[in-house]
């Protein structure tokens, strides 16, 4: 991923490497201690060095080296690390609707479906005042172009308050962000905590989600429909065990597919 560094002039191959590296170390923490798979969503903890802290507004951590700090509010779990934001984003600006179709189809395992011929892409070159929000609604006045987009953009309009490299702000241009969406299901929120508290009351469809992936990984193949039983099996064991990660792997390779 390559953000445009003149217009994200803070943009570094040190800061790009501290990114990754702070969501490798969350993982690995996450393994290490057998914690809940759910702290993906949301954790009180995470992994910065001088550089990102800069980058993340965290005062009190200066040198190259990684270390463990409690996370703000505003940066728990993997959906507010610059990696993932940096990683949804286009070279210029954010993408609510990268970013609302990541977590549909990776966290969630409930991807749209796919666009419809001859959609024209956002007109970037046309005159439009406003936030991209704005800017965004009115290409969603094609009720062509509706249907999917209810279902992404209001989630990635919760990440808006979230640059293209992940780097906090309160305004887009000069307009204020707005943060707040609502779900096709009527389930309102207010910017990404409240989002998350969503999201992780829909535990059983990110756990869901995160064992076909585990599966999909351990036998190298896509999944079929008589593997259902193995994916049951396995939820079945990790929610009498909070969901944890090594209960998720234990059961993988325990099941009859592997």
């Amino acid at each position: 991923v390559t953000p445009d560094t003149k217009v994200f002039p803070d943009f570094d191959e040190d800061l790009r490497a501290s990114m990754q590296k702070e969501t490798e170390l969350f993982f690995a923490d996450i393994l290490r201690d057998n914690k809940s798979v759910l702290q993906f969503l949301d954790a009180d903890f995470t992994y910065v060095n001088g550089r990102l802290a800069k980058h993340y507004g965290i005062n009190g951590v200066e040198g190259s080296e990684l270390q463990k700090v409690a996370s703000p509010s505003s940066r728990g779990g993997l959906l507010t690390q610059a990696s993932i934001l940096t990683l949804t984003s286009a070279a210029t600006r954010t993408s609510p609707v990268k970013r609302g179709k990541w977590i549909l189809e990776q966290l969630l395992g409930t991807p749209p479906p796919p666009p419809p011929p001859d959609v024209p892409d956002l007109d970037e070159k046309k005159t439009l005042s406003g936030t991209l929000r704005q800017v965004m609604e009115q290409h969603r006045e094609n009720p062509i172009c509706a249907s999917c987009h209810a279902r992404m953009d209001p989630i990635g309009f919760a990440f808006e308050n979230y640059d293209a490299i992940g780097k906090f702000r309160e305004k887009d241009g000069q307009f204020p962000i707005d943060p707040s969406g609502e779900l096709p299901d009527g389930r309102k929120f207010q910017g990404p905590a409240e989002l998350k508290t969503i999201l992780t009351e829909k535990k059983e469809l990110f756990a869901r989600s995160l064992a076909e992936k585990m599966l999909t990984y351990a036998l190298g193949r896509g999944l079929e429909y008589y593997d259902k039983c193995a994916i049951d099996k396995i939820l079945a064991a990790q929610e009498t065990d909070n969901y944890r990660i090594r209960t998720l792997i234990t059961q993988t390779i325990l099941s009859d597919p592997f």
